[in-house]
């Protein structure tokens, strides 16, 4: 990336309870060639990739952890990348909220904001990369995932965004930031953006579709 005023930074949500799934999520195992790899390993890969291919640091990745912050921080070799959120239990915003202060007290320097949901089971390198790269053509500008008429996961949002994604709460996301500000919103075609894995059929109905 040869733009140093596009300065992206990347929270990968991992802060979930996994109630739905009866048992850690992110460690399940799928399928991938001939090995298996976890949940959170596999959309790792795809992020780096993508960073790999755009010549973006892969420091600029953070991992938001929340009650199995101990079980996931065992299969990274760099603490750095985990970002633990003690208010996670109280939703999905307040991990949106305390993951973006922890980014922006980190560097002040920070123009773009991309957040991913790690369940996100069928994203590619591509899909990264096609919305980097949108981002970096229209950088005033929202970018976010679309499949069907839906606005989906993973979103860029600009450093105007960053107060209002400060003082998230609740378990609403950041979702409704999108809604509201549509005008100054770009969306990157991605039909299989709204596959994710919330139950162990969700998995076993992904690997059986692949």
């Amino acid at each position: 990336m040869n733009n140093p005023e596009y300065n992206l930074k990347i929270i990968l949500l991992a802060a979930g309870k996994s109630q739905r799934f009866n048992g850690i999520k992110l460690l399940a195992k799928i399928q991938q060639q001939d090995t298996s790899i976890t949940l959170i390993e596999h959309a790792l890969h795809q992020i780096s990739g993508a960073l790999n291919t755009l010549n973006i640091s892969q420091k600029n990745i953070r991992v938001a952890t929340g009650l199995y912050h101990s079980q996931l921080s065992a299969l990274f070799n760099d603490p750095d990348v985990l970002d633990y959120c003690e208010d996670a239990h109280l939703g999905l915003g307040h991990t949106i909220a305390q993951s973006v202060r922890h980014i922006l007290n980190d560097d002040q320097s920070t123009s773009h904001i991309m957040i991913a949901l790690a369940d996100q089971v069928a994203l590619s390198v591509d899909n990264y990369i096609a919305l980097i790269e949108e981002s970096v053509v229209s950088p005033t500008k929202l970018v976010c995932a679309k499949a069907g008429q839906e606005l989906m996961p993973p979103a860029i949002f600009t450093s105007a965004y960053f107060p209002e994604l400060t003082h998230l709460k609740g378990d609403k996301g950041a979702k409704p930031l999108l809604h509201k500000n549509k005008e100054n919103l770009k969306t990157v075609s991605i039909p299989h953006a709204e596959k994710d894995i919330d139950t162990r059929q969700d998995l076993d109905n992904w690997h059986n579709d692949k």
